[in-house]
């Protein structure tokens, strides 16, 4: 568990507590695709949760993380239910609980464990969907969702050429569950593509599978290939058994009738008539995981006999008769060189452990945060020290624990900043600490890399080696100073050169009317990033105009809160603040208020952005719009002409279709803006 705050410990503030962490890596793992917490840990908090529960039942609620299966709606997507309820399946992780899940269901069915025959298969690694057929041929296609309603992907999983469809012999009805995933192969094809074409590189397989699926354009789906396993049944009207030609009496059998019908089924599919041969099977399958052409992490581990199944029933949110028994999350051991603190660009400290390299999942890792001094505490960790760390989500490396302590006292963070040696503070109401000096190098490095940088005020050449020498050297003290330099000063540093020297100032020649919302966005006030330097640089049009404004007057707009209004006006009325921004306009930088070209092309019509844009930034494609007379709203209504839609759209999506608005894939966004000049 991160470490990010105290957690309650009385039990109703406990469960809320936890209530809400779950939540929260609910929506970073299926809506964001940030992963903050492995398997285990997560399985580990919602264990909790439902123990708290079973203690004390009047803390159990209806919209309980325990009560539901969760997987992210997309906005976009028709919802449609299922006949039977589609559950996920109980998580564990040791050879002990195995057994205990068996002994609890043989003592419920008065049976010896030894007389259950179970099936086990591998724990696929992607997304859940269940497939009808109606007479033999594809009907719809359907997401887990909530277990009870999903979204329907028919228009994606046809392009799935490994699911026929058409079946053989096929009965009235049959609806298949099973994974969509995407093989090793496909995906280092994809990202082969990407990479050439300059597009960012997908995660990881699991991911792509989601969003491919979930795509709206079909045509780009087929571009990432898919492939579907089934690994069970819902309603199964008139499907028969090919070895008995009755209904199916068991998991292998349906499996069997499947596969005859021309479904691909789950890998590795056999039936063990013992816990022990189980168990066998399931270490078997994790020291060949990495041979297998598809992600898996685990064994799912099924009674086999549907009668016996029926008998056992449901939980809210997984059958009882059936156990996912997950591999270890991805770790390796390692040991720390050293930990060195990061000052970030508002001062904050970050402690980072630099480690003897260690190949963990595919990735060598050889940093790794350690985010605040609540998790340096909680894990007492130093340099010397082995310790355990794995991916999260396969995704982001984080320490577990330290397996063997090297002598000596536990790290502890600076009491002075690592660079100008000021002594730091602690921020209220968090886990931070700070360096308060606005002129400390380790700030101003990161101040003026995040000032440069494509989504502010986009200046080429000025890269971090360039910037470590013009603060080192005494050259940059302030943002300003950026603006002072001159050719011969730039020619003479390390690796520079008159060319380059000439490419620094171009740049930043460009850079002095970028317009005044990249530059709000530039200067790095806490809490204004790109959305918000919009809102200022359209309501109050100049940079003065903002500078004279009262805290009442920035508080008084949609959108800006009271921490938001508080912190631009603590930026603009420090003194050193002042001075930078005075220095600016003296050297040259004139920010141009957002450009609208009076009865351009798109005058009189309006625009709003959703998801995620790939060919450009949402700032970008905003200033597109506007040098074209065109207007940009802040939410769907009656008024708005076209929304634009990027990968993953939002809520914003199914609003803007159910009042009518033109809605505009990126692709013809770009094609429209280009051709009209923008």
């Amino acid at each position: 568990m991160s470490a990010r705050s105290r957690p309650p410990s009385d039990p109703a503030t406990r469960a809320a507590w936890l209530t809400d962490e779950i939540r929260r890596h609910d929506r970073l793992y299926y809506d964001l695709d940030r992963p903050e917490l492995s398997d285990p840990e997560y399985d580990a908090l919602l264990r909790e949760l439902r123990d708290l529960e079973a203690a004390h039942p009047g803390l159990l609620r209806p919209d309980s993380p325990t009560q539901r299966v969760r997987d992210a709606a997309v906005e976009g997507l028709r919802q449609a239910g299922h006949r039977l309820p589609m559950l996920s399946l109980e998580n564990t992780y040791a050879d002990g609980e195995v057994r205990e899940w068996v002994d609890s269901i043989a003592e419920f069915l008065g049976a010896q464990p030894a007389e259950l025959v179970f099936s086990c298969e591998p724990k696929l690694d992607g997304v859940a969907l269940e497939v009808i057929y109606e007479h033999g041929r594809l009907a719809q296609a359907i997401t887990r969702g909530d277990g009870r309603t999903g979204d329907d992907v028919t228009h994606t999983v046809r392009t799935i050429r490994g699911l026929p469809h058409g079946l053989r012999a096929p009965p009235p009805r049959l609806e298949a569950r099973g994974e969509v995933i995407m093989t090793r192969a496909s995906f280092e094809r994809v990202n082969k593509a990407r990479e050439a074409a300059g597009e960012e590189l997908f995660i990881n397989p699991r991911n792509t599978a989601s969003g491919t699926l979930k795509l709206l354009d079909p045509a780009l789906a087929a571009r990432r290939p898919l492939d579907m396993l089934c690994y069970g049944l819902g309603e199964a009207e008139g499907l028969v058994s090919t070895a008995t030609g009755a209904p199916p009496r068991g998991h292998r059998e349906a499996m069997q009738a499947l596969a005859a019908l021309g479904l691909p089924t789950a890998l590795e599919l056999s039936v063990r008539g013992g816990l022990d041969a189980v168990l066998a099977q399931h270490a078997a399958l994790l020291a060949r995981r990495d041979e297998l052409p598809f992600e898996v992490d685990g064994t799912v581990i099924k009674v086999d006999d549907f009668r016996l199944q029926e008998r056992l029933g449901l939980r809210a949110r997984s059958p009882r008769w059936a156990i996912a028994f997950k591999f270890p999350a991805r770790q390796g051991t390692t040991v720390v060189l050293d930990i060195h603190v990061q000052v970030g660009r508002t001062g904050t400290l970050t402690p980072v452990a630099v480690v003897a390299p260690v190949h963990v999942s595919g990735v060598t890792i050889e940093n790794i945060t350690l985010h605040n001094r609540d998790e340096i505490a909680r894990l007492a960790v130093k340099p010397g020290d082995r310790v355990l760390i794995e991916r999260a989500g396969d995704v982001i490396p984080h320490i577990v624990a330290v397996t063997q302590a090297a002598p000596g006292e536990p790290w502890r963070m600076p009491a002075h900043c690592p660079v100008c040696r000021t002594p730091v503070r602690e921020v209220a109401g968090a886990v931070a600490v700070r360096c308060p000096n606005p002129q400390c190098p380790g700030v101003l490095k990161r101040r003026i890399g995040h000032f440069v940088a494509r989504d502010a005020m986009d200046i080429e050449g000025v890269g971090e080696k360039l910037i470590d020498q013009l603060v080192d050297g005494g050259l940059a003290r302030r943002l300003a100073d950026l603006y002072a330099l001159d050719e011969a000063t730039l020619a003479g540093l390390e690796r520079m050169g008159e060319l380059s020297a000439r490419n620094v100032l171009e740049g930043l020649a460009a850079s002095r009317t970028r317009p005044l919302a990249r530059l709000l966005a530039g200067l790095g006030i806490l809490h204004v990033g790109g959305t918000v330097a919009e809102k200022l640089a359209d309501h109050f049009g100049t940079l003065e105009a903002l500078r004279a404004a009262s805290r009442e007057d920035l508080q008084g707009l949609a959108g800006i809160g009271p921490a938001v209004a508080a912190s631009v006006r603590a930026f603009l009325d420090d003194p050193i603040e002042r001075e930078n921004l005075d220095l600016l306009l003296v050297r040259g930088v004139r920010p141009a208020p957002a450009v609208r070209r009076a009865g351009g092309p798109l005058a009189g019509q309006t625009f709003l952005f959703t998801g995620t844009l790939a060919k450009l930034s949402r700032r970008e494609a905003a200033e597109r719009v506007k040098a074209l007379g065109g207007t940009l709203l802040s939410g769907v209504s009656a008024n708005l002409g076209v929304l634009v839609v990027g990968e993953k759209p939002g809520s914003k999506l199914k609003q803007a279709q159910e009042l009518g608005v033109r809605v505009m894939e990126e692709e013809e966004f770009v094609r429209m803006v280009e051709g009209l000049g923008g």
